[in-house]
């Protein structure tokens, strides 16, 4: 064949596709269970919304295990008859919408009637309301959405929601759930975002008979950000609002300083709904534009209060997202918004124009600091999306079992990065470097992160001597995701020196950091750890020397030099030695080579110097 013919695609295409027949409802029931119920929190999510959209200003969530053998949803609201909760169970049948021009004003968190049906097809399950008019309560007892029993109660005002044995008759939706710790948090993810959206409202956490959260009715958004976020993390939000014809933003925002290694926190709401969304959050990074590293996001609480014939938000079967009419108009008053608060004169950061043509030339003061977390306070010329991600992802396996080995073809030969001339920085992140055989260009954060992992080893190897003791211990409150994401990795954290112990409520007491990151910023460290457990780039509940591994490349990434850092020439050049002291490896503990080398030979043939 001609070396052109494209390969042969071939396509199974069935001889006889059957007849056109109507789905069994059963059948019909598990696709739409399928497209709202992802996993526990799922249900957690849709049955708390029921509960606000009635009215309840009490919301009480206990839970088992990871949510699938029960959850218990109570509420003070305003609770069915007899007749209406018949209904409930049914598909499509709501109260919330009656016309097709209720659909483009929904003011509701459900509206569909799908959430109830789809949980109770799913699932062994129990229902029970009263009316405030009504002298007992009614109940419903299901298994996969059929009615086994119903019957009188005495109960107080209220809905009462029990989910057991969830995905009972559907097997293999098991199989993409999570840890029992990640199912948790992603339930106490949902109870966060609800609390932050109704702060009036009374909403606690129960799980394995251990109350997790519990949020009191708060007086204004502030007292209750600081119930979900922690009282030392909500001191410093800075209030922000704007109004618009049809549209007002407005919300809480922290300053640069507290920044994050993920978007976990961000929290969007419009009309007082949750929503994570991918144009919400990318607004609210903008109006940090300028103010933040990059690989570092912000924490803010944003509400977007909007007509709603203005945004729709049936474009998703969870509810999860929202289309709006005009976007680069709710994208650009949300980012203005933030970036007004953030810099108050209007000197808003962030834009190219000082970013120079040439290479920078290299400061002359400072000592390249070995372990230290650098600020995330930078240069006007670094923006969000200027330079390459770096060590966000997984740890890549190089060479499986083989603890703190990648092997030697993983390594440069003695003396090979000092030996290399340093002619200049490019966009303070890569390091630019020549010898005879042509140029190289050093990632400065990751060549800084091999170093910092290496040296975690060689102080995991020589024990506890090489520990700092801090003269005060320093005490973090974290959220309780956070502390959750603590518990499961304390042990290890321990392993590699870092002595921190539980202090009250979910607040912990660091009383010990190894000496190589005691210039480090170490409440920052250890919450981007805990994010790291949150988002499942570390996972906590790996055993043995390969989840130590994960954890000192975590370690490492996050206590290095970052992108956007401008280095003196004696920084620089003190990190090029290092990197020959522990090895002279080539790639960074997540896989990412250190350098790209273009050849001498290939840079004349662009130039035109060789044919």
């Amino acid at each position: 064949p001609s070396p052109c013919t494209l390969p042969a695609i071939h396509v199974r295409i069935p001889l006889h596709m059957g007849h056109i027949k109507v789905l069994p409802q059963e059948l019909i029931n598990q696709i739409a269970a399928g497209e709202v119920i992802e996993r526990p929190a799922s249900v957690v999510k849709e049955l708390v919304e029921n509960a606000l959209d009635a009215g309840a200003r009490s919301i009480d969530v206990e839970m088992n295990g990871s949510g699938l053998e029960l959850i218990r949803v109570s509420d003070d609201g305003a609770g069915m008859t007899g007749e209406e909760l018949d209904l409930a169970i049914l598909r499509h049948a709501t109260s919330k919408i009656g016309t097709i021009d209720d659909l483009f004003s929904i003011r509701t968190l459900g509206f569909r009637g799908e959430a109830l049906p789809s949980i109770l097809s799913v699932s062994r399950a129990s229902l029970s309301s009263r009316k405030s008019s009504s002298e007992y309560g009614h109940s419903i007892v299901t298994e996969a959405g059929e009615v086994h029993r119903r019957g009188k109660k005495g109960m107080p005002k209220g809905t009462i929601v029990e989910v057991a044995d969830l995905f009972f008759n559907t097997p293999a939706r098991k199989k993409f759930l999570k840890t029992t710790a990640t199912e948790q948090r992603h339930v106490m993810d949902v109870i966060a975002r609800c609390a932050l959206a109704c702060p009036k409202v009374k909403l606690s956490l129960q799980i394995d008979g251990r109350h997790l959260l519990s949020f009191s009715s708060a007086s204004d958004m502030k007292d209750r950000a600081a119930s979900v976020l922690g009282r030392m993390q909500a001191k410093d939000l800075l209030e922000m609002r704007r109004e618009r014809p049809g549209i007002t933003v407005h919300g809480l925002v922290a300053p640069p300083s507290e920044s994050r290694s993920n978007r976990g926190g961000i929290y969007t709401f419009v009309n007082g709904r949750p929503v994570k969304d991918a144009l919400l959050a990318a607004a609210v990074i903008e109006g940090y534009s300028g103010s933040l590293m990059k690989g570092r996001y912000p924490q803010a609480v944003v509400f977007i209060d909007i007509d709603p014939t203005e945004v729709d938000v049936n474009v998703h079967p969870a509810k999860a997202e929202v289309r709006f009419r005009h976007t680069s108009a709710v994208f650009g008053l949300i980012a203005s918004s933030i970036g007004n608060v953030l810099n108050p004169q209007g000197a808003r950061r962030g834009d190219n124009s000082g970013v120079a043509s040439s290479f920078p030339a290299f400061r002359n003061d400072g000592e390249y600091a070995r372990g230290k977390t650098f600020s995330a306070s930078v240069s006007p010329t670094v923006r969000e999306g200027a330079s390459p991600a770096y060590g966000r992802k997984p740890p890549i396996r190089l060479e499986a079992g083989r603890l703190f080995d990648s092997g030697p073809s993983l390594h440069t030969a003695p003396g090979f990065y000092a030996s290399k001339a340093l002619i200049g920085m490019l966009h303070s992140t890569y390091i630019l470097l020549q010898d005879a055989s042509g140029l190289f260009i050093l990632d400065q954060h990751a060549a800084h992160e091999r170093v910092t992992f290496e040296r975690l080893k060689r102080v995991h190897a020589s024990g506890p001597q090489n520990e700092q003791l801090l003269l005060t211990p320093m005490i973090l409150e974290l959220s309780t995701p956070e502390y959750s994401a603590f518990k499961e990795i304390a042990p290890r954290v321990h392993e590699i020196g870092i002595e921190a112990e539980p202090f009250g409520g979910t607040s912990i007491a660091v009383r010990a950091v190894p000496g190589l990151l005691a210039a480090s910023d170490i409440p920052c460290l250890i919450r981007d750890l805990l994010h790291d457990v949150l988002e499942g780039v570390l996972r906590g509940e790996k055993e043995g020397s390969e989840h130590l591994e994960d954890l000192m490349a975590s370690v490492a990434c996050h206590a290095s030099v970052r992108a956007g850092k401008e280095l003196t020439r004696a920084e620089a050049e003190a990190l090029l030695r290092d990197l020959d002291e522990v090895g002279g490896p080539l790639t960074c503990p997540h896989g990412r080579p250190l350098f790209k080398k273009i050849d001498t030979e290939e840079i004349e043939r662009w130039m035109g110097r060789r044919p």
